[in-house]
């Protein structure tokens, strides 16, 4: 078809006809411009063709059909109306990337083989799309079909776009004539009509294809979630419905969901009564208060399969008052019993625990509620038996004790009246103690063991109390007792009645010598001597072993010591020692700590005296005495930590040293290296160091090489406080 035999329309013209509003189904509105009295016999009777073909048309649709078959009905309804016309239809895909349908079942066969493989590219031939109107001029604009009819031996009428609302195009409609007849004006109202009518179908369908895509999506969704989504709609005065809920609540609750929507009650079935009998109450004020529903549930389903449930859900408001709920009810079977699985396992590894304790345990929630106990406490107290039990309160127990007369701590006589508080009064002492954050009480039990009860209490998190077996340690307190006791009388007598005899022996000797030396002879003489020696090493032994014994019985209190001052009295005492061997000794800055002034003292001296001592022949000895501090103590000193500081003291000397063999066995009480005709001593003084280092919790040792000297190395804390005197 020529140019010249392209439509003409007066279009955009205020006399413009066009169809009443009632055969647009797409919805749009339009004034009819021309009453059906006007209409010609012909223009009648096309326009009610026109309108049967429409009622097809959407019947099919209502009832399902496919776009194919919708558009195929569309095509007959042109084809019908307008003779000498035939048409195609193709229908581009949403993304507008290429032809999705091809509609034209009136053309010739091999006509619809070649359309269906047309490749029709969308891009190139919108914008020709948008300039073709029903009421303009235009061509027939898809170069590709143009040349497809013409291959066929048809003449190409017209292009007519479909576009949405957002123009943007669907698919675009050719016609096409055998015996290249126009278009009148009213066949162009036609397809006008026919064109939005094919707008509305495509939609339709897409609408539709979207709907079932989404319903498959949510389906498959639904079905992957391990428990049930549903809708359910309460109303004002109560009534509560469901709108939806998925196949999962055959599986979670053994119930159809067919079932459930006809008789919500069927749901309700699997849950216990208590839950059953207050939820109408609970999802009332939930939905007066559109508050979110979280409740956990145990559930048992019609098959008795004992299930738990944790439904989320969330209120909308609808226009008539009722509130929907959209939520899942999910299945947490699996993970609560996973979580009462770990329970019982870390109950039975926490009893496991407790019941390997060496001590009676008892544990208080911080309501004082008894949350557990072990078998050894029951051993310890058999009579509190039937007291013990789970979530008895901490005042019941301790009533128990006191009735039982294990609360020995409240027998304390009242100073002033000298009376005994009664269990009343006990029970409110005993109360009123726990303000503590710690106590600890020892305990006589009826058959002679020791129990040591120590309490921890705090507000938080609870009450921890152990009850220790001590009888063997009490018993072992009790035999040092007795050692102390023993150690004081010899002490006692070592001072006195030991004494006494030495004197007469040495007085008497001495006497011998003056007044019968000449007729004694030299063995006489030799043998006067040798008596006065031995007597003198037995005063010696005898006064290093009141040392040594008096490190515990004669303690002091701590008090701060100038280490540096009092190794200069101690210098000072050893002053002819030192001149007498031209002894050198350097004394480094030294600290001042909490130590027994005395015992201190005696330590240096003891140290000193002995590196005078064992000194190198024809070498005067070179004594060096230093410090250091340390934050704590060092790896591998043992300290016994009253404090984290540390002192440590080195003595340094360059003299005949010692085998690191025998490095234990110099800190023994009566343990030599070397004979007494080598050196002087009673080999007490080093064991007097340890124990006033161990007594002030800090340890002694040594590093020596034979013939090279030896350093002794002290560690001490800094700071014990000003207690007494440990023993």
């Amino acid at each position: 078809m020529s140019e010249s035999s392209t439509l003409q329309c007066a279009d955009q013209s205020a006399s413009t006809e066009c169809f009443d509003e009632t055969v647009l189904p797409d919805g749009r509105t339009s004034e009819a411009r021309q009453s059906h009295d006007h209409l010609s016999p012909r223009n009648e009777k096309q326009l009610n063709g026109l309108l049967r073909a429409q009622e097809r048309v959407l019947d099919k649709m209502a009832k399902g059909a496919s776009l194919t078959e919708t558009m195929h009905s569309i095509t007959e309804a042109i084809e019908e109306t307008i003779p000498s016309t035939l048409c195609a239809f193709a229908i581009f895909d949403q993304q507008n990337h290429h032809v999705e349908l091809s509609v034209a079942p009136n053309l010739p066969t091999l006509f619809v083989k070649d359309l269906e493989n047309l490749n029709v590219s969308v891009e190139g031939m919108s914008a020709d799309i948008r300039k073709s109107t029903v009421g303009s001029d235009a061509k027939f604009q898809c170069r590709e079909l143009r040349e497809l009819v013409v291959s066929h031996g048809m003449v190409p009428r017209w292009t007519v776009p479909i576009r949405n609302e957002q123009d943007l195009p669907l698919g675009v409609l050719g016609l096409c004539s055998i015996d290249g007849g126009t278009l009148v004006q009213d066949e162009r109202r036609v397809i006008h009509a026919m064109t939005q009518l094919s707008r509305f179908a495509i939609e339709h369908e897409r609408r539709n294809v979207a709907l079932k895509s989404a319903d498959v999506r949510f389906a498959s969704l639904a079905a992957s979630i391990p428990g049930v989504v549903y809708q359910r709609i309460v109303d004002q005065d109560g009534g509560m419905r469901y709108s939806y809920i998925s196949e999962g609540a055959k599986e979670l609750f053994g119930v159809a969901s067919e079932e459930i929507i006809a008789d919500p009650q069927a749901l309700f079935n699997c849950h216990g009564p208590d839950y059953a009998a207050t939820f109408r109450d609970r999802i009332l004020k939930a939905s007066r208060d559109l508050t979110m529903w979280d409740v956990e549930a145990t559930i048992v389903t019609h098959d008795g399969r004992p299930k738990f449930t944790h439904a989320i859900a969330r209120p909308t408001q609808l226009p008539d008052g009722s509130v929907q709920w959209d939520g899942v009810i999910l299945d947490t079977t699996r993970i609560k019993e996973a979580e009462l699985a770990a329970a019982a396992a870390e109950t039975r590894t926490r009893d496991t625990i407790v019941e390997s304790l060496p001590h009676g345990f008892v544990l208080f929630d911080s309501q004082d509620q008894l949350v557990t106990f072990n078998a050894k406490l029951l051993d310890f107290y058999p009579q509190l038996r039937s007291t013990m039990t789970i979530g008895a309160s901490y005042t019941t127990i301790v009533k128990a004790e006191i009735e039982n007369g294990l609360d020995v701590e409240g027998l304390t006589h009242d100073p002033e009246t000298g009376a005994i508080p009664t269990p009343e009064q006990r029970l409110a002492n005993r109360l009123g103690r726990r303000a503590q954050t710690g106590r600890n009480v020892e305990r006589r039990l009826s058959d002679g063991r020791w129990i040591l009860m120590s309490e921890h209490h705090s507000e938080e998190t609870g009450t921890v109390i152990l009850h220790t077996d001590v009888t063997e340690l009490k018993d072992r307190e009790a035999a040092l007792e007795r050692s102390n006791r023993e150690l004081q009388d010899f002490a006692s007598v070592a001072s006195h009645d030991l004494q006494e005899p030495l004197r007469k022996i040495e007085a008497f000797g001495s006497r011998l010598k003056a007044k019968y030396s000449q007729e004694l002879g030299e063995d006489g003489r030799m043998y006067i001597e040798r008596m006065e020696n031995a007597a003198g090493r037995m005063r010696n032994l005898i006064n290093d072993l009141l040392a040594y014994s008096r490190v515990t019985t004669k303690a002091r209190s701590f008090a701060p010591v100038d280490l540096e001052k009092c190794t200069g009295e101690v210098v000072s005492d050893l002053q002819v020692a030192i001149e007498s061997t031209n002894a050198q000794i350097e004394v480094s800055k030294l600290p001042t700590i909490y130590a027994d002034p005395t015992q201190v003292a005696m330590l240096l001296q003891n140290l000193i005296a002995n590196a005078i001592k064992f000194h190198r022949d024809g070498i005067a000895p070179h004594i060096k005495i230093t410090s250091q501090f340390h934050r704590r103590p060092p790896p591998g000193t043992n300290l016994i930590q009253h404090g984290q500081e540390v002192c440590e003291i080195r003595v340094d000397d360059n003299g005949i040293g010692f085998d690191m063999k025998y490095l234990d066995r110099i800190f023994g009480i009566f343990q030599r290296l070397h004979g007494r005709g080598e050196y002087e001593g009673t080999g007490v003084g080093l064991a007097t160091c340890k124990k006033i280092v161990e007594r002030h919790g800090g340890t002694i040792t040594a590093e020596s090489t034979p013939g090279q000297g030896a350093t002794f190395i002290i560690y001490l804390p800094m700071n014990q406080g000003t207690v007494g005197a440990l023993t």
